[in-house]
């Protein structure tokens, strides 16, 4: 089962693979925002493949987030568990 299921307790079938790697903030500051902004357009340019796996990871770790591979690494799993199980 992948990490997002067994936290869940589902397996979450989403209308888009965006939801699966999109970020939000309940409040923040502008810098905050900005880099909100920038981990969600990384996401949606990498499921387009506008740019590769490596330069989504950058993004990531220059906005904030310390290990990009694990938060990949949840979503392939994830997606893969939804496959396997045909949902």
């Amino acid at each position: 089962m992948s990490q997002i299921a067994q936290r869940t307790g589902i397996i979450w079938t989403p209308q888009d693979d965006i939801d699966l790697l999109a970020v939000s903030l309940d409040a923040a500051d502008d810098a905050d925002f900005l880099g909100m902004i920038n981990i969600n357009q990384a996401a949606r340019d990498w499921l387009d493949n506008k740019i590769s796996l490596s330069d989504y990871c950058d993004i990531l770790q220059m906005n904030g987030i310390p290990d990009p591979f694990e938060l990949v690494d949840e979503f392939c799993e994830h997606t893969e568990l939804i496959i396997r199980m045909g949902a």
